[in-house]
């Protein structure tokens, strides 16, 4: 496989039993699907192992804008989006085998600003909480329950208009 970022062969690493792709030329890294688990967490040793060792390769200036393709599925480009509901750390996914790509330093915002699972089902809940209480949601629910009233009336008036028919062909 290839950095997605410089095009160079990435590393085989294994951390804690769990083989990862790093690129000595940018410092990211690639985790297979669901692989990232395992080292998001300040506890995880593992996690504090890779982080250590990415910091030893010197980030190069990249245009974060430049979408790139998965290093596993060469011809799909993977989708930007932020990790978590505090749009702090946006990351790389591939659509295609669920693979992650992330760049010099990412690794180590992730642990920071999520230590555990619990910090991050709380920083769900409240940014779903947040939505539903905004008002751009209430005025959404309210555009989409009027729009349902007035598909409910044009059915009706459907209807009445097909029995009235059947009297007045």
């Amino acid at each position: 496989m290839r950095c997605p970022r410089t095009g160079t062969p990435l590393k085989a690493v294994k951390v804690g039993g769990i083989t990862v792709d790093i690129s000595t030329a940018c410092g990211g890294v690639f985790f297979d699907h669901l692989e990232l688990q395992h080292f998001d967490e300040k506890h995880e040793q593992r996690g504090q192992v890779l982080a250590d060792h990415l910091k030893q390769f010197i980030p190069m200036k990249i245009d974060l804008s430049q979408r790139i393709r998965c290093p596993k599925c060469i011809k799909i480009t993977m989708q930007r989006h932020f990790y978590s509901p505090k749009n702090i750390i946006e990351i790389d996914e591939c659509p295609g085998c669920g693979g992650l790509w992330l760049d010099y330093g990412e690794l180590e915002k992730i642990r920071t600003l999520f230590p555990t699972k619990a910090d991050r089902d709380n920083a769900a809940k409240e940014f779903e909480e947040n939505i539903l209480h905004s008002s751009e949601y209430r005025d959404h629910m309210q555009h989409l329950e009027a729009k349902e009233a007035m598909a409910k009336r044009i059915k009706n008036i459907k209807q009445v208009n097909s029995f009235l028919y059947l009297f007045n062909p």
